[in-house]
């Protein structure tokens, strides 16, 4: 099925009709806080909720006329924000381990690397305050959306029609929009399914910006894996002052502005001034000052030729729209030079994305039917179609770990099945259910749980995960990706 996405701009009525058209697909937002609006006072309450009863009565009478155009892409619950985009945790500095041996000088390919250049990033264009009929509406669409399509029918044991009686009066009454918003958000959240999920418009916005794998910030120009102990560096933006400092990936900030990193932000104001620790996976440890700038950076997969013509293609995300032909473009350039007589694909940390990346990257090494989606309406099989270079019968490791979720979750485990794919590393997020994306009137966005998936032999990794053939021992996060020992074993196992 095509990433298309849904779209929801008329008065919400009866039936919802489907028109699958193509789009420009937004990725996964930060997940919601969750927050609750404290009930308005008394008088307010039973006011907004005789109009609620009224309006709601009203909207029901009418026929759906709002458009939808699907985004099937499943997604994990607490990994709907793309890893790649800066975040903060917990801090518990760790001694680096020892120098490991490395292994032999990589190979890369051309053109494979970030770009980075000065931007001036909009601010989110104020919007005017929602009217009562506005709410009214958004509510009923949200609502009347999970009611239609949402993969449960039993909405997880949650009685939806009194989920409806509780909270539309609530969002009625509300006393902003952010407090309408949460209150809406909430009701989602009811759903209790780590999928489905409620985006106001400003969240929206910033989902939009990276689906051409575009990174803007107003930062150090990185991007970096959340972990316990540190923000792991993945990528470093030339030109950007990270570059400039000699940071590289797999460095780890420890600490911001003197503090936990947990109490810092690597982004502020362009000017601004940024103290870090970071701690080296050689053991050293720097404190740098650097001054923030906006930089534009894009995320692009890294693809190298390592000892006997082993490619390896490291993928972050799936959610770039047309990740699948960076990667054929890159192992096409490969094949010219010489014949590859194996492949790594590394999806460590890669919170999956769309279908078509899915079934684009399948290509390469499988063709045909790969498993089938389930939903209310019934089964739809994957199919999967021959792409070049094709790269069937080649020897194939697959990386993967805590962090893989969602497509990326099922690309390891069709690889697994149906190429005889040895994957490495530790089980995965068993994150797998596809949401769909529908556009709610005022620019909102409601990602609706819809389907899940089984492998050929009717295998349900929900809940469960991609379970790996080998689980090596070490922390690959405290080595470079020359030392990474979790490569060193796939090309050991793949002579």
């Amino acid at each position: 099925m095509d990433a298309t996405k849904t779209h929801a701009s008329e008065p919400v009525r009866n039936q919802i009709a489907i028109h699958n058209e193509e789009s420009q697909s937004p990725r996964a937002s930060a997940p919601m806080r969750n927050m609750i609006a404290p009930p308005a006072r008394e008088n307010r309450q039973q006011t907004a909720r005789r109009a609620y009863e009224v309006t709601m009565q009203a909207h029901m009478r009418q026929p759906i006329t709002h458009r939808v155009r699907f985004i099937p892409v499943p997604l994990a619950g607490s990994m709907l924000m793309w890893l790649a985009v800066i975040s903060l945790i917990a801090c518990a500095m760790q001694p680096a381990p020892p120098p490991s041996p490395t292994m032999p000088q990589l190979e890369p390919t051309p053109t494979m690397q970030s770009v980075s250049t000065p931007v001036s990033v909009a601010s989110p264009t104020p919007r005017p305050p929602l009217d009562a009929t506005l709410r009214q509406q958004i509510f009923t669409e949200v609502w009347t959306t999970i009611n239609e399509h949402y993969l449960d029918p039993t909405f997880n044991g949650v009685d939806w029609n009194a989920a409806r009686a509780e909270y539309g009066p609530r969002a009625l009454a509300a006393e902003d929009d952010d407090t309408f918003f949460a209150v809406i958000s909430g009701m989602v959240r009811l759903l209790r399914d780590d999928h489905s999920r409620f985006v106001p418009p400003q969240a929206v916005e910033a989902e939009d910006r990276l689906t051409s794998g575009r990174e803007e910030q107003v930062g150090i120009g990185v991007t970096t894996l959340r972990l316990a102990d540190g923000l792991l560096i993945q990528n470093v933006f030339p030109a950007s002052p990270a570059a400039q400092a000699g940071l590289r990936p797999r460095d780890r900030i420890v600490a911001i502005d003197g503090r936990a990193f947990t109490l810092g932000s690597i982004e502020g104001p362009p000017g601004s001034r940024v103290r870090l620790v970071v701690v080296q996976p050689e053991g050293g440890a720097l404190e740098l000052e650097l001054v923030r700038e906006r930089v534009e950076g894009r995320i692009e997969p890294l693809v190298l030729r390592l000892p006997n013509d082993i490619a390896y293609v490291s993928i972050s995300t799936l959610w770039v729209q047309d990740m699948h032909e960076q990667v054929a473009a890159a192992l096409q350039r490969l094949v010219a030079e010489r014949p590859l007589r194996g492949v790594i694909l590394d999806l460590r940390s890669n919170p999956g994305g769309w279908r078509d990346v899915l079934s684009g990257l399948l290509g390469h090494f499988v063709i045909g039917e790969a498993g089938y989606f389930i939903s209310r309406k019934g089964e739809t099989p994957l199919l999967v179609t021959a792409r070049e270079p094709d790269l069937r019968g080649l020897r194939l490791a697959v990386l993967i770990d805590r962090g893989t979720a969602s497509y990326a979750e099922l690309l390891a485990a069709i690889l697994q099945r149906e190429a005889g794919a040895i994957v490495i590393g530790t089980p995965s997020a068993g994150n797998t259910e596809t949401i769909y994306a529908y556009e709610i009137t005022g620019g909102a966005r409601l990602w609706v749980a819809q389907e899940n998936f089984r492998l050929t032999d009717g295998s349900d990794l929900e809940g469960r995960g991609v379970q790996p053939d080998v689980q090596p021992g070490k922390d690959w996060t405290r080595f470079r990706l020359e030392a990474d020992p979790w490569i060193r074993a796939a090309l050991e196992l793949m002579q």
